[in-house]
Order: C-alpha cells, then sequence, then structure tokens
C-alpha cells in the first residue's frame, strides 16, 4: 500500500464516485478503479458496495476514511518541515500565452524570492505542442488549459478554473450576452489554440450565430479591439486580470457556467516531479481567492532533493 492508495480512496470519498476522483487527481477513470481495488485487496475487505451506482463506502470504508485523511495530512506535513532552499534545480517549463501575461509572472517572483536556488527556464506557445514537447521530453511540464486525458503516460494536474464570459466596449447597451453577441461583429479565439475550440463549441451548443470580425490568438489582442469598439468576443475570465488592463465590460451567460480548466501536464514518473510540484503550489497559491481556483492538486509528494540539476 502507498500513500497515492489512500490519496485516491480520500478523492473517491469526497467526490463521491470514481469518476469524480479520476478529475480530481489527475487520473483515469480505469487508473482509479485499479488503484482501489490494490486498496481492498491489500486491506483483505470490501471498502466499496458495487451494487450501487455509483459505488458507495461501506461500513468498514465509512470507519477507515477519517485514518485514511489524518494519514495523508500527517505525509503531507512532512514537507512543511523541510528548509525551503533544498529546492533547487532547473525546470524547463512550457506556458500557453493567456497564463504567460496572466498568473505566470505572479507565481514566478514568488518561486524566485522562496526558492533561490530553483531556475525556471520558460518557453511560450500552444497547448497542442507545449504538450507535444512534454511527451518527446523537450520540456519537463507545461501549463495549459482544457487538457483531455486520453494520453497513455502524461499526468494532468488542474490547478485553476475559468468561466467563459462576454467582453464588450465599455458602452455596450445593458443587453443579455446573448443580444450583444448578435449585435455586434464577432472576434474569435483562434480554434489553434484549444480555449478556442472551447469557445467555438460553447457557441454551437448554445446555438449563437456571430458575424465574424477577425481572429485573433492572444487574449490582450482580442481585449484591444474590444476596448477600441471593434466588436465582442468570448473568452475566459481570468482571475489575475488587473488595473493596467483596458477597460472593457464583462457580461455573464445565462445558464450553466463553461468552465476553461487551467493545469499542469508533465510525464508520470518525471525525474523532476518534485520540482513540478514545487510549481503546483504556488501556482495554486498565486490563483486569487474566490476566482475558482482548485485546491486539491499534484497527488504524488515525491522527494524533493536528489533531482535538482539540469537535465537537457
Amino acid at each position: 500500500m502507498s500513500l497515492r492508495e489512500l490519496r485516491t480512496f480520500v478523492a473517491v470519498a469526497e467526490g463521491g464516485s470514481f469518476a469524480a476522483a479520476a478529475k480530481t487527481v489527475g487520473r483515469t477513470q480505469s487508473a482509479i478503479t485499479v488503484q482501489m481495488k490494490v486498496l481492498e485487496d491489500e486491506f483483505r475487505v470490501a471498502l466499496f458496495d458495487r451494487s450501487n451506482r455509483p459505488p458507495t463506502l461501506t461500513s468498514v470504508g465509512r470507519a477507515l476514511l477519517p485514518h485514511a485523511i489524518e494519514a495523508v495530512a500527517a505525509y503531507d506535513r512532512l514537507f512543511q518541515v523541510i528548509n525551503d532552499t533544498t529546492v533547487e534545480g532547473h525546470l524547463r517549463l512550457g506556458v500557453v500565452p493567456s497564463v504567460m501575461t496572466g498568473v505566470m509572472p505572479k507565481a514566478l517572483k514568488a518561486l524566485r524570492e522562496r526558492y533561490p536556488a530553483l531556475h525556471v527556464e520558460l518557453a511560450m506557445g500552444l497547448s497542442k505542442d507545449l504538450v507535444g514537447r512534454v511527451q518527446k521530453g523537450a520540456m519537463d511540464a507545461a501549463v495549459v488549459s482544457d487538457f483531455k486525458l486520453s494520453n497513455a503516460g502524461l499526468r494532468w494536474s488542474p490547478f485553476s478554473q475559468e468561466p467563459l464570459v462576454l467582453i464588450t466596449p465599455l458602452d455596450a447597451p445593458a443587453k443579455k450576452a446573448e443580444d450583444l453577441l448578435t449585435a455586434y461583429p464577432f472576434i474569435r479565439y483562434s480554434r489553434h489554440a484549444w480555449v478556442g475550440q472551447l469557445i467555438d463549441d460553447f457557441l454551437k451548443r448554445r446555438k449563437i450565430q456571430v458575424r465574424e470580425a477577425m481572429v485573433l490568438d492572444t487574449l490582450e489582442a482580442i481585449r484591444t479591439m474590444v476596448h477600441h469598439g471593434l466588436g465582442v468576443s468570448v473568452v475566459p475570465q481570468r482571475s489575475t486580470d488587473d488595473a493596467s488592463d483596458l477597460p472593457v465590460r464583462t457580461v455573464r451567460f445565462s445558464g450553466p457556467t463553461t468552465q476553461r480548466i487551467v493545469g499542469v501536464v508533465q510525464m508520470e514518473e518525471h525525474a523532476k516531479a518534485a520540482l513540478v510540484d514545487v510549481l503546483l503550489d504556488v501556482l495554486k497559491r498565486e490563483a486569487a481567492p474566490g476566482s475558482g481556483r482548485i485546491d486539491r492538486v499534484a497527488p504524488r509528494r515525491p522527494k524533493r532533493t536528489g533531482n535538482g540539476g539540469d537535465q537537457t
């Protein structure tokens, strides 16, 4: 038995299903099923009543849960006593543009102040390209959005979620987002970006017809065009937008909210997984309170020393 199985067991209990736990810990549902079977074989008891859909905790499972929570918390506390200066090394990191100009500067500043011996080498690109570079070993990890766990050997750790909203010029009339979309020219986020595909799917599901005026590939360019009254756009509402941004009006859509999920992708059992865990902890803290931050990330807590050198 490992802490990983116990951590997953807690995620299943808190999420209410194997599917919910898979999203929380960044693994496939089949991998969660295997982990729980391993845990049951180790204890030689049934922790889940599989006659129910989704499976529910047995009496033994309910009795185990508080002890599992305590064990995981105690394990995590071990790392709080380690001196931060033991975190050192070189991390090659890819970042999508909207995060590079969003939460990443704050995260990098915090990393530099807290872990001066950790060097982060950055490269910017689209999610698909960055994931490919991680698979080839050209990068240690990448901060991307809306990654789907369909690639074997990859680990996905989401840390923030951002609702899709409509942005309009400041002088736009006080109407519903759907009405403004049809009244103004539409400035589209490029479909080459995964967030652009997410927005396109959102419009199709809502059956909203738009009059496309231009296609751009950065949030800053889109916001600039909207600010100057050239149209409206659908974009993720970042938690780090500040007073220095050009002012626009934000209008929420009616009905269920569609979220962009932002996280870190890396290869399973990567040599620099400990450094990626440090990065995830900082990204999670730097996501603004109340912004939809995802607090349960990075299920693995490997040793933080011994993997610090540049392994390019």
